[in-house]
């Protein structure tokens, strides 16, 4: 039987391997020492921002922290058995494990009334976002502007704006959530973090001398 891992044990042992420190993990991330330890021991669910900025930080995918690399080249995942996180009301399952070379990253996620991805903490990656909305209604701020997504409506924008998500309304909203980032790529996105310096995009690799 295959062995099974929690997101905080994925992430100790992803950082055991890399020798990186909770300290130096948290400064790298934008976090607290603190909220590392919560992550690691499962005493907390981080939100979908701190997920992508622990991602960037270790520049892995977010999908890591849901399922283990797929070894066939065809996925079937049937109704209930797709991996799931909850926290502060939003529910975020994954879609698709990650094969080798694949380069988009679904999710389904479900937001509770007043919920979001992480308050008023804005990220920025590589790659694209492509949003599809498939219940009521949520926002979506993007660089600085306000984009209303109901049902039926599509979003597609590239992921090195700032940008957050959140459901301001009175009823539960569901959408699709596609990242797309290259694969064995790190774009500099520097410039926008420079540009925006409320914006938590922490990706940098440390300087080895």
């Amino acid at each position: 039987m295959e062995e099974t891992y929690s997101l905080g044990e994925k992430l100790r042992q992803l950082r055991s391997e890399r020798n990186i420190s909770q300290r130096d993990l948290a400064h790298l991330a934008g976090l607290s020492p603190n909220s590392i330890s919560l992550i690691e021991r499962d005493e907390t669910s981080p939100s979908v921002a701190t997920l992508q900025s622990l991602a960037s930080a270790l520049n892995i995918r977010m999908s890591y922290f849901f399922e283990e690399e797929a070894t066939s080249s065809v996925l079937h995942i049937k109704s209930g058995q797709r991996p799931m996180i909850t926290s502060e009301g939003v529910t975020i399952e994954g879609m698709g494990k990650t094969m080798p070379f694949q380069e988009l990253e679904p999710f389904l996620i479900t937001l509770e009334s007043r919920a979001g991805s992480g308050g008023e903490r804005q990220v920025v990656h590589t790659g694209h976002e492509f949003v599809y909305c498939l219940q009521e209604k949520i926002e979506y701020l993007i660089d600085g502007k306000t984009y209303m997504i109901e049902a039926g409506d599509i979003l597609i924008f590239e992921a090195t704006l700032p940008h957050l998500w959140r459901n301001p309304f009175d009823t539960q909203a569901k959408f699709v959530l596609v990242l797309q980032t290259p694969n064995a790529s790190r774009e500099s996105v520097q410039r926008h973090f420079s540009e925006h310096p409320s914006v938590n995009y922490i990706g940098k690799q440390k300087t080895v001398g």
